[in-house]
């Protein structure tokens, strides 16, 4: 990490365990690197024990950061949840969307963090791409306790303004707001990212930096 572009990490990416993603764990983690990034966290759906082969695989590159967390189906969306361990999760919540503020409860009680993934909807459409407008996913606007949400992520690059948008909440809600590329390919590792003041080298590190609110997003 150099000193002044900030430790830049990808919180949001699936690989081959999602079930979602054909991404082989040894592309992503390269592409990672290529990238520039200096840490990644796999977030696969429903399942925190899915990502476990990334702990033998992350000894071979050491210039790399991999963290382990899991995205999950709520009522309120999904969310990301980062800060907890395997015993403890057991992946709970992999049967069936759960309640989102018991989701985000849960997780505090265990020292983690729980943050809405791309808390945006289409507000109205004229019929093309040109046309849609977005807004912030209502659902959210009724769950306490929040930290952060995330406000770039890399399946939305092609609407900027649902960036812009999500900011704009986050800042007005006195949220923090990271960037995510929720790859599913490789080639789509590092497309938005979180860059942090701070290195972030452990899953206390990233509940830690992600508290401090010490962070922006970032798009590629």
């Amino acid at each position: 990490m150099t000193k002044n572009r900030g430790f830049r990490m990808d919180l949001h990416i699936h690989s081959m365990y999602s079930g979602e993603s054909l991404a082989d764990p040894r592309d992503i983690l390269e592409t990672a690197i290529e990238r520039g990034l200096d840490g990644i966290c796999i977030t696969e759906h429903h399942s925190l024990y899915a990502s476990r082969p990334f702990e033998r695989l992350k000894k071979q590159y050491p210039s790399l950061v991999v963290l382990r967390g899991v995205e999950i189906s709520t009522d309120a969306g999904h969310m990301l949840v980062y800060g907890v361990d395997d015993t403890e999760w057991d992946d709970w919540g992999n049967s069936k969307p759960v309640n989102g503020q018991e989701l985000i409860d849960r997780v505090l009680r265990l020292g983690g963090v729980a943050i809405p993934a791309h808390p945006w909807q289409v507000m109205e459409s004229a019929g093309n791409q040109e046309g849609l407008q977005f807004t912030v996913d209502e659902r959210i606007s009724t769950l306490s306790n929040l930290t952060a949400i995330e406000v770039c992520n890399g399946k939305q690059l092609g609407h900027p303004s649902i960036c812009e948008i999500l900011g704009a909440y986050a800042k007005q809600m006195g949220l923090g707001g990271i960037g995510g590329s929720d790859a599913h390919a490789p080639e789509n590792v590092g497309n938005a990212y979180t860059v942090f003041k701070t290195p972030v080298c452990s899953s206390r590190d990233l509940v830690k930096a992600i508290l401090s609110k010490m962070y922006y997003p970032q798009t590629s």
